[in-house]
């Protein structure tokens, strides 16, 4: 056994057994990864998709629904922009 393993196995060891549950959980995830390798999500594809986008908003224009709401423009950018405070940062 080389030095790595011998350390995990007494980091383990001294582990209560609910936390060594969840480590042999996570090495089952590991492995599981190993075996089913991630397929490419949405965003990591490679063929641009800016004609689809263009597509996608000449049909909301279209629609003539899209940020009917705001009155005016200018005043709705100042107040999305505004700094807010951040939760438990106040």
């Amino acid at each position: 056994m080389n030095s790595t393993a011998r350390k995990l196995l007494n980091d383990f060891e001294t582990l209560p057994p609910a936390m060594q549950q969840e480590v042999t959980h996570f090495v089952e995830y590991l492995k599981h990864k190993l075996t089913f390798p991630p397929t490419t999500s949405p965003h990591q594809e490679q063929e641009p998709n800016g004609a689809k986008v263009a597509q996608l908003m000449a049909k909301i224009a279209e629609r003539g629904t899209a940020f009917r709401e705001i009155d005016d423009p200018a005043a709705w950018q100042r107040e999305i922009r505004k700094d807010r405070p951040l939760p438990g940062r106040e």
